[in-house]
């Protein structure tokens, strides 16, 4: 039973850790992006 309620917790946490970075790197990203990259067509 305790190696159920490890997995479980386990699982939990690994969602939660992949589920923040995300958000880290996808609220990083826009503020970076820059709008000379949408304008290639005017040139």
């Amino acid at each position: 039973m305790r190696i159920a309620i490890a997995a479980l917790v386990g699982v939990l946490l690994a969602t939660a850790a992949s589920f923040s970075v995300v958000q880290l790197a996808s609220s990083a990203q826009q503020d970076q992006v820059t709008e000379p990259l949408y304008n290639y067509g005017n040139r």
